[in-house]
């Protein structure tokens, strides 16, 4: 079965970002954002969640939230043993909820980052009814009626562990200090978009870029808004407290 490569990693200059993709996606969700940043002298990793990048939506059921979070420590860990003292993490829907989870540790070497299209407040989504289509047409060959129960028992399962682990990231979102990006489709299918200003207001504290997009859907980094995306994630990166001298 094909396998993606376990990351991307574009090594150039000495500003490092940390890019982590969706919920079922790789990569390849955040590889024209990778490229953008790289163009524009950012050294980029866009590691692979566990459990994604195959044929075979049970590879990601068999995974669990905090297994996730373990991978996204790694990633910023990998980026620091490579000697980047400043890191900017951002990520795309339940991405975003983890580079949301390592801005609220306060690590000294992140100095900001944010999330698009992320459900950062629990509410009602279609998440479920997304995955089973997607399993559905990834399995099309082998689909049956003991297929789909399982897959949708432990999707269910899954997609409860995902908002517990929500909801505590919820709970610590007035404690973040470095500024926030936050960016929202307006044609979020997948999503309430109207999340993002419940986010904004439990960040508060701190200085937040929200940037609404009116005419995109969920994965807004390959949509009809994906360079104006690019453009506004590139402009809140340069204006970040970077010390060139760190590298």
């Amino acid at each position: 079965m094909q396998q993606l490569p376990e990351s991307l990693f574009f090594e150039k200059g000495p500003r490092a970002v940390l890019l982590l993709h969706a919920y079922t996606g790789s990569f390849n969700d955040v590889r024209m954002l990778a490229r953008h940043l790289e163009k524009n002298q950012y050294t980029v990793y866009a590691p692979l969640f566990s459990g994604h990048g195959t044929q075979n939506p049970a590879n990601i059921l068999e995974q669990t939230p905090e297994q996730w979070w373990q991978d996204a420590q790694a990633a910023l860990a990998f980026l620091k043993e490579k000697g980047y003292k400043e890191i900017a993490v951002f990520g795309l829907s339940m991405g975003g909820v983890y580079a949301t989870r390592i801005l609220a540790i306060n690590d000294s070497a992140v100095i900001g980052g944010g999330a698009f299209c992320s459900p950062l407040v629990k509410r009602e989504s279609t998440i479920h009814k997304n995955f089973m289509i997607y399993a559905k047409h990834v399995l099309k060959e082998s689909w049956n009626d003991e297929t789909e129960q399982q897959i949708s028992t432990n999707s269910v399962a899954q997609i409860e562990a995902i908002g517990r682990f929500t909801e505590e990231l919820t709970q610590k979102l007035p404690t973040i200090t470095q500024p926030v990006f936050l960016a929202q489709a307006g044609k979020d299918a997948l999503i309430d978009p109207q999340v993002v200003f419940e986010a904004a207001q439990l960040l508060k504290q701190t200085r937040v870029t929200l940037q609404w997009y009116p005419e995109s859907g969920h994965v807004i980094t390959v949509g009809v808004s994906r360079k104006e995306l690019e453009r506004d994630v590139l402009d809140f990166t340069e204006g970040l407290s970077w010390n060139e001298e760190n590298k």
